[in-house]
């Protein structure tokens, strides 16, 4: 399995550096390979999206609802990031979403936060402290 960064992401979904797309769409069409995708490089590539891209929550999402799609993509908890990009759909914050249920998985019984919007959202887990 090869891990995969940032830029490799932002190249596959943006395309905007023509070289750069095809050397990833070589990388990610080898034969037997498969490809791991941390929540840390989702949260990157979702920041790189909104700023420099100027991309909406719902586009990020969007895309990467289609990376689930790419069958050699490995994520680090596929339905953790399911239910992060659903809760995008419904105005929530990609990166809340995954440290929450990061939180959540590690078998935390609360998440302190000053964020009023992650508390509102998730009153059965999230305090102010």
């Amino acid at each position: 399995m090869i891990g995969l960064d940032t830029n490799i992401l932002v190249r596959y979904l943006t395309g905007d550096d023509h070289r750069q797309f095809l050397a990833v769409m070589d990388l990610l069409g080898k034969d037997e390979a498969s490809f791991f995708v941390p929540d840390l490089v989702l949260v990157e590539t979702d920041w790189v999206l909104s700023s420099l891209y100027a991309w909406t929550p719902a586009e990020v999402a969007s895309a990467f609802f289609r990376l689930l799609r790419v069958a050699n993509l490995c994520f680090e908890d596929e339905p953790r990031l399911r239910r992060a990009l659903r809760a995008v759909n419904e105005g929530a914050d990609l990166s809340d979403e995954l440290i929450l249920g990061h939180c959540r998985s590690a078998g935390c019984s609360a998440f302190s936060t000053f964020d009023k919007a992650v508390v509102k959202n998730h009153s059965d887990f999230a305090r102010v402290p």
